[in-house]
């Protein structure tokens, strides 16, 4: 289920690598042969990581909606992680999160790897938009989501929600079109 873009690896977080991150992150960096990164996992992804798993032990089919490992495509270092928070709702609306390791902010993976990742969902005839929500004050992710043709659908307190409809990354996104 790996699969890569320009410069980036997409590994989907099984169970037994999501325990070996769980228990031992220094292992996922030893079995991949990557040098150690502090920063990655993320805090988020930890705490996530017993809820995923207990969520794919119930049913294996869900691996692809959870989260998911980014390695540099020439496999020398860590990026960051991005994923689903679960399956498409009854609407078809999956939301996305992403972290990106400090050390390779403002370097455009983080675009990259969401627009490789809602065409990945895109390819699911469950899935009719991706969304995501980011803080106000978090600048750098609403770029990276206005970048990818998502549209600001919703400001809360601290939040802003964004959404990007299949048809809509399709005609925005060239590139696939002969795949759409």
């Amino acid at each position: 289920m790996e699969f890569s873009s320009a410069r980036i690896k997409f590994i989907p977080i099984t169970i037994d690598l999501a325990q070996m991150i769980m228990k031992n992150p220094l292992a996922f960096y030893y079995k991949y042969r990557l040098p150690w990164n502090r920063s990655w996992p993320s805090d988020g992804l930890k705490a996530t990581l017993p809820f995923y798993v207990e969520w794919l032990e119930n049913d294996q089919e869900n691996l692809g909606f959870g989260p998911w490992i980014m390695i540099d495509h020439d496999g020398e270092y860590v990026i960051g992680d991005i994923g689903f928070k679960g399956l498409p709702d009854e609407y078809g609306i999956v939301e996305i999160g992403y972290h990106v390791v400090s050390s390779v902010r403002n370097s455009g993976y983080a675009t990259e790897a969401v627009e490789a990742l809602c065409h990945w969902a895109f390819k699911s005839e469950l899935v009719r938009s991706v969304e995501a929500q980011c803080g106000k004050q978090n600048v750098p992710s609403q770029k990276v989501l206005i970048n990818n043709g998502f549209n600001q659908t919703l400001a809360d307190r601290d939040m802003f929600t964004f959404n990007i409809e299949k048809h809509e990354f399709y005609k925005k996104k060239t590139k696939y079109k002969n795949e759409s």
